[in-house]
């Protein structure tokens, strides 16, 4: 099926649509690492903030290895951008901490932090940025409230809602077809005099 501007869309076996990206293949890869029940423990502050760094990370392209220090004997986990898409790599050629992992919203603290998660969430095209609303409210997600909203909790459904378009539309698509349709939207974006909208086109791409 393809949608009206023209793109691939999947239908999963729980029927949800999954756009241009393949649907995961549980009998060969095991549990999808970003099924809709994980990004619900995302929002629901149930998983940790390093393993929601970690789930952003390896979309992103980083890769971790083990490295032994040879004064110490202790071993370190090294995270290199070997697979970084590559408007990303330029800013950030180390994985960043898009969630704030310390808690501390100081400027000269919490900067980066911010920076990094804006920089995701403007990369999400217009389309997919009610993604996650209508995708966990099946499950029971009813969305926050601003009373006693944290910078921590607004993180987590911004990077939440990043991983369901990774998932739906990058995940496993090789770097020319996305290279491809960046260039058709962005034609299009042009088209239609879209392009300098501040978020959610091609200029803000991770691509």
């Amino acid at each position: 099926m393809r949608t009206p501007s023209g793109r691939r869309r999947v239908e999963t076996r729980a029927g949800e649509d999954e756009w241009g990206a393949k649907p995961w293949d549980d009998a060969r890869d095991g549990a999808d690492p970003l099924s809709n029940e994980v990004l619900l423990s995302i929002v629901r502050s149930e998983l940790a903030d390093e393993e929601v760094n970690r789930l952003v990370w390896n979309a992103l392209g980083y890769r971790s290895r083990v490295e032994l220090d040879a004064e110490t004997l202790t071993a370190n986990e090294v995270w290199t951008p070997d697979e970084v898409f590559p408007n990303w790599a330029k800013n950030y050629p180390e994985p960043p901490d898009v969630i704030g992992v310390t808690r501390k919203y100081d400027p000269k603290i919490d900067a980066p932090v911010k920076a990094a998660c804006a920089a995701l969430t403007r990369s999400v095209p217009e389309e997919h940025k009610q993604g996650i609303k209508t995708t966990l409210t099946p499950l029971g997600w009813k969305g926050f409230k601003m009373e006693g909203l944290t910078p921590n909790m607004t993180r987590r459904a911004q990077v939440a809602n990043w991983l369901l378009f990774y998932r739906r539309e990058l995940r496993g698509v090789s770097i020319e077809e996305l290279r491809a349709r960046r260039d058709a939207r962005k034609a299009k974006e042009i088209a239609e005099g879209k392009q300098d909208r501040p978020t959610g086109t091609t200029k803000q791409g991770v691509v």
